[in-house]
């Protein structure tokens, strides 16, 4: 995505980002979290 956004801005599908940003990254921070709360306990 970051290519299309950096290099194709005007191509850029509004919805498709927004959606990305609603959706995908409230997941990927879950799972960042976990990976964090599971380095630190040493899993």
């Amino acid at each position: 995505m970051r290519n299309i956004i950096t290099h194709h801005y005007f191509d850029i599908d509004a919805e498709a980002v927004f959606n990305t940003c609603v959706i995908h990254i409230p997941i990927l921070r879950k799972t960042v979290e976990k990976i964090i709360k599971d380095f630190e306990e040493g899993k």
